[in-house]
């Protein structure tokens, strides 16, 4: 029942856009911490299409009566080598990298106030509405 619940395609889209966005700061985190480092290239995490093929693979098989087997989504971390960045090889963009903290960061905040409004929303039944 709770599983039910909680695999629903608002759910699956949520928790795994949190993982995204989470590795996404991770990486913007190192590119931030790695400014100074002679030929570091810069990290990204390109996660929106994989987490939607993810989605809608899942939703397909649960469409089709298959049995869903339990996998976490996974983003994958690339490096930008082809952005061209200082004579040190070095390709971070302090401004850039700052400017795209503060966007995933809004990004996070809103996903998490929407499965929080989600799991206000089913205390509210669980309690009769009260």
């Amino acid at each position: 029942m709770l599983d039910r619940l909680l695999n629903t395609p608002a759910m699956l889209t949520a928790r795994g856009a949190l993982t995204g966005m989470a590795a996404r700061h991770a990486a913007l985190a190192d590119n931030l911490a790695n400014v100074n480092t002679p030929g570091y290239k810069r990290k990204e995490v390109p996660f929106e299409a994989a987490l939607s093929g993810a989605v809608q693979a899942r939703l397909r098989a649960r469409d089709r009566g298959a049995r869903i087997e339990e996998r976490p989504f996974r983003p994958v971390v690339a490096r930008d080598t082809l952005t061209m960045g200082r004579e040190d090889g070095n390709n971070v963009d302090v401004e850039r990298e700052l400017v795209q903290l503060t966007d995933n960061a809004t990004r996070y905040q809103t996903v998490t106030q929407c499965v929080s409004m989600m799991f206000a929303g089913l205390k509210l039944v669980i309690n009769g509405g009260r």
